[in-house]
């Protein structure tokens, strides 16, 4: 298939998915316009095969966000993003696979297919362990103190949350070495093939969570209480009690997200 036609393939599977998510709620039309640049690009350089990596984080995480919505609603007071998702959060979730899939084609190095893979898999792990850690029964506790945190803040864990994170990292692996198999893109059997990339966006899960809980800002609000909300309802600006300011969710969604996937790909040769 040339490569003209994969993109224009692409954009239009990719166009029909971004409409129905907006259709749905799940995304503002600047997620809609992310989302179609980059599963394009990720169509055309990577293939259908790809491309499914990418659905199965994208139609996972969709269904997930629609879970327990009414308990989910009250966390609007500490979450500085809504609930649908705009174009930068799907930068900061999809963009280092849009980029690995656009490296490994223009270089065919295998490596770069293992990285497309963690990245989604980290992805897929911290949007599965945000969506349904919130709804366990007890609050989280700091990945830093181990104490007690607000429900929805940024670096937090909770049982739940972290076999959460297990369970998005494990689907994303198994899709892309089920995908691996007939193609031997990465060396290596089913399960190490697998077991890596499952381990490596579960790793990119608590780096996420270890950058929610240091770097990421944190500000007190009109009553004293803790958000990620750089102001109150009324335009007054919040007070700022940690974290550096520029550093919100989606800096460190795409910084976890890039340290593993550079990890992956620096460790790729090693799974042969």
């Amino acid at each position: 298939m040339s490569l003209l036609l994969l993109f224009l393939l692409g954009f239009l599977l990719n166009a029909a998915a971004s409409v129905l998510a907006l259709w749905r709620g799940a995304i503002d039309p600047g997620g809609a316009a992310a989302g179609t640049v980059v599963g394009t690009l990720i169509f055309a350089c990577g293939g259908p095969l790809f491309w499914l990596v990418l659905m199965a984080f994208f139609v996972s995480s969709t269904a997930l966000g629609m879970v327990g919505r009414r308990r989910k609603a009250g966390l609007h007071t500490i979450n500085e993003k809504g609930g649908r998702r705009d174009a930068l959060q799907v930068l900061a979730n999809g963009g280092m696979g849009m980029l690995t899939a656009v490296l490994y084609r223009l270089s065919g190095n295998a490596a770069w297919a293992a990285g497309f893979a963690v990245s989604f898999a980290s992805s897929n792990a911290d949007t599965w362990a945000s969506e349904l850690g919130v709804l366990s029964r007890w609050e989280p506790v700091s990945l830093l103190t181990f104490r007690r945190v607000p429900r929805g803040i940024s670096g937090g864990l909770s049982g739940l949350g972290s076999l959460a994170s297990l369970g998005g990292a494990a689907l994303i692996a198994v899709v892309f070495a089920l995908i691996n198999l007939p193609l031997a893109i990465v060396h290596g059997s089913f399960l190490r093939v697998a077991g890596v990339i499952a381990a490596g966006g579960f790793v990119g899960s608590l780096v996420d969570s270890l950058l929610g809980a240091t770097l990421q800002a944190q500000y007190a609000g009109p009553g004293n209480e803790v958000t990620e909300h750089r102001s109150a309802e009324d335009g007054t600006r919040n007070a700022l009690v940690r974290g550096i300011p520029f550093v919100d969710n989606d800096v460190v969604n795409f910084a976890s997200c890039a340290a593993v996937t550079v990890a992956a790909v620096l460790l790729a040769p090693l799974l042969g």
